[in-house]
């Protein structure tokens, strides 16, 4: 590493290290492998193969949340990998470390929730400023500065955002896909969600302000949010459970995607949200424990939730519950309640 990172240091350890506005950006070509890799800023490590193998453009981003720190370990030993020669990318490849001052601090973030200010609402008129509006604002300069190459801007792009769920769950690793009206995984995606031992997976049903909803919405992304696991501390993770997304990434970036049998698909279980629950002021009460699991069913005539002029019922089919937080300030989603697609 030391001809690209300072000495001793990986994509990992100097990103925790180094929180300067500016830091040193190069670039390394390997001759072996016939690639460039461009360091772009802090946490943002971009790849481009002198002859790719098509125009599919891959981002694979950790780390929007702090302490989610098993899919940056997993991340940060690809870089390694393709640094050292041992994996050979064939495709445009963006890396994205999200929120180094989270990392720092092993927070969830430092000020505020960073998955909720993409698509520009980081700088919603009146906004207040903050290190995570500032870094949302960088990462999507940082995309833009990847996907509009000479003046043109790619149009196959697949994003991957890494994640580690703050509650256990009853369905330990899933995806979510972001809402763009009239739209569908294809069955490519579901396959490959499998491949990763992803078997579920959460289709959004409203706009949102993620970091793969950016990349859907304005760039038309085949794009998830996967969560894969537990918050864990660096260092304290089992990556033998990550194997099946390490070699998804890895399958990927060789271009050897088609050796998956799109018959996968089959296997994955599909969710659609059939009800938002937001806090709808201080009289709001979710009628669910503080340590309730994602994935825990809810039968007809169940209430989830009251306020003073209204509540909500389960009816007919099983609902699941999905990322319950009564903490969350008035106006912000409180929970989802999902159904299984037929």
């Amino acid at each position: 590493m030391s001809k690209f990172f300072a000495s001793n240091k990986d994509f990992l350890s100097e990103t925790l290290a180094d929180l300067t506005p500016e830091p040193p950006t190069n670039s390394l070509h390997l001759a072996n492998t016939h690639t460039t890799v461009t360091r772009l800023g802090l946490g943002a490590i971009e790849i481009r193969p002198d002859t790719p193998k098509d125009d599919l453009h891959l981002v694979f981003s950790a780390a929007i949340h702090g302490n989610e720190t098993a899919p940056i370990e997993v991340c940060n030993q690809l870089v390694s990998d393709i640094i050292s020669e041992q994996l050979h990318v064939t495709r445009p490849t963006l890396f994205l470390l999200g929120n180094p001052a989270s990392m720092r601090i092993a927070k969830r973030f430092t000020e505020e929730n960073m998955n909720r200010l993409f698509l520009g609402k980081h700088a919603t008129p009146g906004k207040p400023q903050n290190l995570e509006t500032q870094r949302a604002r960088l990462l999507e300069q940082w995309l833009d500065q990847f996907l509009n190459q000479s003046g043109e801007t790619a149009t196959h792009i697949l994003h991957y955002d890494l994640h580690t769920a703050i509650r256990p769950s009853h369905r330990e690793r899933f995806a979510l896909y972001p809402f763009v009206p009239n739209r569908t995984p294809p069955k490519q995606q579901l396959a490959l969600m499998k491949a990763a031992n992803v078997d579920t997976v959460l289709l959004q049903g409203q706009p949102a302000g993620t970091f793969s909803a950016h990349t859907s919405v304005k760039y038309g992304a085949q794009s998830m949010t996967i969560e894969l696991g537990s918050v864990k501390p660096f260092g304290q993770n089992d990556l033998s459970r990550y194997q099946g997304i390490k070699d998804l990434l890895r399958t990927l970036l060789k271009g050897e995607e088609s050796q998956i049998n799109e018959s996968q698909a089959e296997q994955v279980d599909v969710f659609e949200v059939c009800h938002e629950i937001i806090n709808t002021g201080n009289d709001f009460k979710l009628n669910v424990t503080e340590d309730v699991w994602n994935f825990t069913p809810f039968k007809a005539g169940e209430v989830l939730w009251k306020d003073k002029q209204q509540s909500y019922q389960v009816q007919g089919d099983d609902e699941y519950i999905v990322f319950p937080n009564s903490k969350v300030p008035k106006g912000q989603r409180a929970g989802l309640m999902l159904r299984k697609k037929a």
